[in-house]
């Protein structure tokens, strides 16, 4: 969703979530279990509201209901803010098109979902700016605030939730008390518009972290701190990404850095503590596998209340991508347990070749069924280097190695995995470089 020194994003989740059996009776359920998602304005833009019915349909079939659609004011490296609904503030521009804002609004209320809107972003925020430039994103945020309350507030009450606050926070920034005291500030200035504006709707912000640059300890101290000297109220919510999928955490860290934030949210009395778990791999940028998720899920359950996360809208809903993503989760959503392994054919008559630009090119031919493949594993000399996904018309049949060859054998094998992440023997074939 943004850019950083690492890249990330954002679904979320309750321990004990209630859903409806096909009987129409409430069973509970005792697994953890996505409860939302994030949606951009860029899959959203070109939506009918028989799309969106679509989508939130299929959200609906795996308990969740609540969506987070930010930001509807953007500035990218023009330094202009584009809006993506009918702005008449100075200085924002509209962008072309529907109303993305009231389309959101419109089609959540219909399907019985909760949504966050999520205020301004500038392409600044990742390089370097000074005190002055942030409080002034912060007032404009203000005014865009001011703005979608009183167009969509009225209309939509109980259906806009709630605010997302879409500057995100990491531990490689801000490490000096003047710049933890600049963010604190640029919090508070946002903080008290907001509640002010908007009593009771929840206040949202997702940070996230990298192991290379910091501790959890660290983290913990840094969050603490904020936390002493922002004006969060009882019900915000902190809701850190658990970069996962960006790469900023190994799944045998995540515990402890949530056990510390855990304990960096009991100093804030009522804060509400969620997670971001992240559905895609950013190494490939394809969808994770869904026993990777449901790890994630479990792990971070014991210390939240529910999680959000990048982004189930994007990375496995059948309206985006193959539906053996979604039948796979639903299936979890509906028993605690991903289906099994399969008989899964791998790709057939696996042909190695060179390009004119000295490239290794590889095709196969894929099995008569694929329908529970989820993609492919390529590895070259048994190291991984690509993850070969299709997105709703099936999956490719063909590859391309950029890496440059020295002198000598190459050994490729194509191995198919299906969406719950078991992965199956593969194709192998070989080339040598003379």
């Amino acid at each position: 969703m943004k850019k950083y020194f690492y890249l990330l994003k954002f679904v979320l989740l309750a321990p004990a979530a209630l859903l409806i059996s096909a009987a129409g009776a409430k069973k509970p359920v005792e697994h953890p279990i996505a409860k939302g998602t994030f949606i951009q304005n860029s899959l959203v833009a070109g939506w009918d509201d028989v799309t969106w019915q679509k989508e939130l349909g299929a959200l609906k079939e795996v308990g969740m209901e609540y969506l987070i659609i930010a930001p509807v004011a953007e500035a990218g490296g023009s330094g202009i803010y584009q809006a993506v609904y009918p702005s008449k503030l100075a200085g924002i521009t509209s962008k072309s098109g529907s109303d993305i804002v009231e389309n959101c609004l419109r089609n959540a209320k219909k399907a019985g979902f909760k949504v966050f809107i999520g205020l301004n972003m500038h392409e600044k925020w990742w390089t370097n700016f000074s005190h002055e430039w942030l409080e002034k994103q912060m007032l404009i945020g203000n005014d865009v605030a001011t703005e979608v309350y009183k167009n969509y507030g009225p209309r939509y009450a109980g259906t806009f939730y709630g605010w997302y606050w879409v500057w995100e926070i990491d531990n490689l920034r801000f490490n000096t008390p003047a710049q933890m005291d600049m963010l604190t500030h640029a919090l508070n200035v946002n903080l008290d518009h907001l509640h002010m504006l908007s009593p009771g709707m929840p206040f949202m912000f997702c940070p996230f972290m990298n192991y290379r640059v910091g501790t959890a300890a660290q983290y913990r101290q840094f969050w603490e701190y904020v936390f002493a000297q922002t004006h969060l109220n009882p019900g915000d919510i902190f809701a850190p990404q658990d970069c996962i999928g960006a790469g900023g955490l190994e799944m045998d860290q995540l515990d402890d850095w949530f056990a510390n934030l855990a304990q960096a949210v009991k100093t804030k009395p009522g804060l509400l503590f969620w997670s971001d778990a992240e559905t895609f791999e950013q190494r490939f940028w394809t969808s994770a596998p869904l026993n990777r998720f449901v790890e994630q899920l479990r792990i971070a359950e014991p210390y939240v209340s529910t999680i959000i996360s990048f982004a189930y809208s994007h990375y496995y809903s059948p309206v985006t991508v193959r539906k053996g993503f979604h039948e796979a989760y639903k299936a979890y959503v509906d028993t605690g347990k991903l289906p099994g392994p399969s008989a899964v054919a791998p790709g057939k008559n696996l042909e190695i070749g060179w390009n004119k630009d000295g490239k290794v090119t590889l095709k196969w031919q894929a099995s008569k069924d694929t329908s529970r493949i989820a993609g492919y594993y390529l590895f070259r000399n048994d190291i991984l280097i690509g993850n070969i996904q299709g997105r709703r018309k099936g999956l490719p049949q063909t590859a391309l190695d950029t890496t440059t060859h020295q002198k000598g054998l190459y050994a490729y094998s194509l191995k198919p995995y299906d969406f719950s992440g078991n992965i199956y023997p593969g194709a192998l074939g070989s080339i040598e470089k003379k």
